[in-house]
């Protein structure tokens, strides 16, 4: 199969054409010149690249001419009010250029990479699976709507021919680039011996299991279908006390108290509007943070037969690689 990827220079879509290539597949790939192919470098003359805009509906046309499946992983994340607009013009309306020009071409299957973000949410719920519809209210967020509104755009596609499948990830787990941001931040935060720990639940799945899935449920005959994919939910202290102790650090003890977190969230919206960089700590995150929701996986089990790595593995591989390569 011939397959184009959009997010392939990013930590999830490097493993993606690293499990495609394994499989035999071809690989067009979307990137912009400033990409960085650092996750990449070994197997990037493999991979046919092609540079272009995602909102250019001619180029996409052309880079999907002889295409028979997409992978759209490409996405902005970001819980800063300022991005709201850039992020719903590149989540949302990009999302609606690419279904628009795999239909004119003829794409048969289309596999969209969205997030658990998209999974609705309420007070006193604890356990979600693929039936808990969106609805919007204290756990939305705006990375969350763009989330929700470019799944929309895949299932209008769904509804006009295309074959279409869609994975929700909890936080990815795996070697990206040390940092600079993405789920690799946690990483960072437990070697960089912080103290403090949120009070709510992680969920989490490991960049091997979501590659191998992506690249199994393309190929399979199952379509128009979502499959949560997370591998368990654990308390943040757990979770960073578990990474500190494979890095030789000291795990993080206090946890966050509500007050701490408002007040968080007023300093970095004063640094984010003198520096002008983006706040990283928002109302959004804060209330997120609290929470203690687990995203059941048995569908996407049951489906292909499959069983997640554990988090203690997924944790030692992560932390020899990063150390490896970034000489930690």
């Amino acid at each position: 199969m011939k397959v184009f990827i959009t997010g392939a220079t990013g930590l999830l879509g490097s493993f993606i054409c690293r499990q495609l290539l394994a499989e035999g597949h071809e690989i067009r790939a979307v990137k912009r010149n400033t990409s960085k192919m650092t996750l990449l470098e070994d197997i990037a003359d493999k991979i046919e690249w092609v540079i272009g805009d995602m909102n250019d509906t001619v180029f996409l046309e052309e880079a999907l001419s002889d295409i028979d499946g997409v992978i759209h992983a490409a996405a902005i994340i970001s819980f800063d009010k300022r991005w709201e607009d850039k992020m719903y013009h590149t989540n949302v309306l990009g999302t609606a250029d690419i279904v628009n020009a795999s239909l004119k071409c003829g794409v048969q299957k289309f596999l969209h990479i969205s997030s658990v973000a998209a999974i609705g949410r309420k007070a006193g719920e604890k356990y979600l699976d693929e039936n808990n519809r969106w609805e919007e209210g204290e756990f939305d967020s705006i990375y969350a709507r763009s989330k929700y509104y470019q799944e929309l755009e895949v299932w209008r596609g769904a509804q006009e021919g295309l074959q279409v499948k869609i994975v929700n990830p909890s936080i990815v787990l795996g070697p990206g680039l040390w940092g600079a941001g993405g789920s690799t931040s946690v990483f960072n935060y437990a070697y960089d011996e912080k103290k403090f720990h949120p009070e709510g639940t992680v969920n989490y799945v490991d960049v091997r299991d979501v590659s191998e899935i992506v690249v199994k449920l393309l190929d399979s005959d199952i379509h128009d279908e979502r499959f949560i994919l997370n591998a368990d939910t654990i308390d943040y202290k757990s979770f960073f006390g578990k990474i500190a102790k494979a890095f030789g650090k000291k795990a993080p003890s206090k946890q966050v108290k509500p007050w701490m977190l408002k007040v968080a969230v007023a300093l970095e919206f004063v640094r984010s509007r003198i520096t002008g960089k983006e706040a990283m700590i928002t109302k959004d995150t804060a209330i997120l943070s609290r929470a203690q929701f687990h995203f059941k996986n048995e569908k996407i089990k049951e489906a292909l037969n499959f069983e997640f790595k554990s988090l203690d593995e997924s944790i030692e591989w992560t932390v020899k690689e990063l150390k490896a390569n970034n000489n930690l």
